[in-house]
C-alpha cells in the first residue's frame, strides 16, 4: 500500500448539540440582574406599606369599655370608672396609660394602680386601696407602710388608734404605737393615742382616758415601768388614774379622777416626786 493509499485519521468532531449549549442566549434574568434588588426592596416597601396601615386602623379602633378591679372598703367604683370616661373613644393604641394611672394616684385612697390594655376595645384597671391602720393628727390616716393620706371625708373606722407628731415622724410613730402595745398589752390596757410634740417628748393617752406623760428619754423603759405598776400596785384602781407624770428621774406623779386613793392603794403606789 503506498503513501497515497493509507488512510487518513479520523477527524474528531464536536458533540452534537454542544455548541449550541454553548452559545445559548442568556435569560431576562441574566441579562436584568440589577433588578433584582430593586424588586427585593419593593416588596420590603409594600410590607412595610401594609404594616402600617394596618397598625393605623387597629391604632384607631377606639375604647369602648373600662373594667375597674379591686377589693374596696372605701372607694367608690362608680366614681372610678366616671373618671376614665375622658379617655373613651381614644385609639387603642394611643390611650395616654401613664397618664391614666398618674390621676388615679393623686386619689387620696388609691395606694397602687396598675392599666392595661385588652383587646379590641378595652382597658384593664387594677387599684389597690389604701389600708388606714392608724389615724394620723386631725385629718390624716397612716398605712402599713408608714404612709400618710388624707381622704376628702373621715373614713367609717370606729376605735382606731391616733398618732400625731412633726414631718418625719411618721414611721417613728407606727413602730412605737406596735412596741407599746405589745408591751401594755399583759396590762390589760389599750393605747388610743400617741404623741410627740416639737421636741419629741412623748405623750400617751389609754383608752381609758389616762394621760401618761413619759418624757424625751428613756421611753421604752418607762412604758414598761407603767406596764408592770398597771399589773401590780394600781391593778385595781386603773380607772381612776387621770394623769401619770413619769418624766421625773426618780419617781412617777399621779394625779387621780377622784379623792385620794384608798389607804392601801397609796401605800402601794411608788415614790411620789415634788411637782
Amino acid at each position: 500500500m503506498n503513501a497515497q493509499q493509507r488512510p487518513r485519521p479520523p477527524v474528531e468532531r464536536p458533540r452534537r448539540g454542544a455548541s449550541r449549549a454553548g452559545e445559548r442566549a442568556p435569560g431576562i434574568l441574566a441579562k436584568h440582574r440589577w433588578l433584582v434588588p430593586l424588586l427585593f426592596v419593593a416588596l420590603i416597601c409594600a410590607a412595610v406599606e401594609m404594616g402600617v396601615s394596618a397598625f393605623g386602623e387597629v391604632a384607631n379602633v377606639p375604647i369602648r369599655q373600662v373594667s375597674v378591679n379591686g377589693d374596696f372598703r372605701f372607694l367608690d367604683r362608680a366614681r372610678i370608672e366616671k373618671s376614665m370616661l375622658p379617655h373613651l373613644g381614644t385609639g387603642f393604641f394611643m390611650v395616654n396609660l401613664p397618664q391614666i394611672r398618674a390621676e388615679l394616684q393623686r386619689m387620696p385612697l388609691v395606694h397602687e394602680v396598675t392599666v392595661r390594655r385588652a383587646w379590641p376595645d378595652r382597658l384593664l384597671v387594677f387599684i389597690t386601696e389604701q389600708v388606714p391602720v392608724l389615724r394620723f393628727g386631725a385629718d390624716g390616716y397612716l398605712n402599713p407602710y408608714a404612709d400618710v393620706f388624707r381622704p376628702d371625708e373621715p373614713l367609717a373606722v370606729p376605735g382606731l388608734p391616733m398618732v400625731d407628731g412633726p414631718p418625719g415622724s411618721e414611721k417613728l410613730l407606727l413602730a412605737a404605737f406596735d412596741s407599746y402595745t405589745e408591751i401594755l398589752e399583759p396590762a390589760g390596757v389599750r393605747i388610743a393615742s400617741i404623741v410627740l410634740d416639737g421636741k419629741h417628748a412623748c405623750r400617751i393617752t389609754l383608752t381609758n382616758d389616762t394621760e401618761v406623760l413619759l418624757g424625751r428619754r428613756e421611753i421604752d423603759h418607762k412604758v414598761k415601768l407603767l406596764s408592770r405598776l398597771l399589773q401590780t400596785k394600781w391593778a385595781g384602781q386603773r380607772d381612776r388614774l387621770a394623769r401619770i407624770d413619769m418624766r421625773y428621774s426618780n419617781g412617777v406623779s399621779v394625779a387621780w379622777r377622784d379623792a385620794a386613793p384608798t389607804p392601801s392603794a397609796a401605800r402601794a403606789q411608788p415614790p411620789v416626786a415634788a411637782r
